[in-house]
């Protein structure tokens, strides 16, 4: 008998390593899209938050001509629904309210550059406005 030669190789420690190399740069790219991706997703607890208060406000005013001064006041816990945001009334000669949206302390949306707060007045109108934009 002759002894046939293997013709089966496994992978090199070379080859290994380039694999590994380009699966680091794509990683190294991919993640920080995937998290500013989240943080813009989660803009919409702030909208969420903002908007609930606002329903809070006019049936409030409905009721007593007035807007209220406080979230308290509306029975409010001053926390958007997944708490990534704290959420505050700043109300004006009771005919006029401005909403704020901040980023709760130790919320990662504090690094939300440009949109930590967010803000909503009684005539619709919305700040900043890109951070609006779905």
């Amino acid at each position: 008998m002759t002894a046939m030669k293997s013709s089966i190789r496994g992978i090199t420690l070379i080859e290994l390593m380039v694999v590994l190399i380009v699966l680091a740069v794509l990683a190294s790219i991919a993640y920080p899209s995937y998290v500013d991706q989240v943080r813009r997703s989660r803009r919409a607890d702030a909208i969420t938050g903002l908007t609930e208060l606002a329903n809070l406000q006019e049936r409030h005013y409905t009721q007593t001509f007035t807007y209220a001064t406080t979230a308290g006041a509306l029975n409010h816990s001053g926390k958007s629904p997944d708490e990534y945001y704290v959420v505050s009334v700043a109300a004006s000669a009771t005919t006029t309210y401005t909403l704020t949206a901040n980023a709760a302390v130790g919320s990662p949306q504090q690094k939300d550059t440009g949109c930590t707060s967010m803000s909503l007045t009684n005539t619709g109108a919305k700040t900043p406005a890109t951070c609006w934009q779905r």
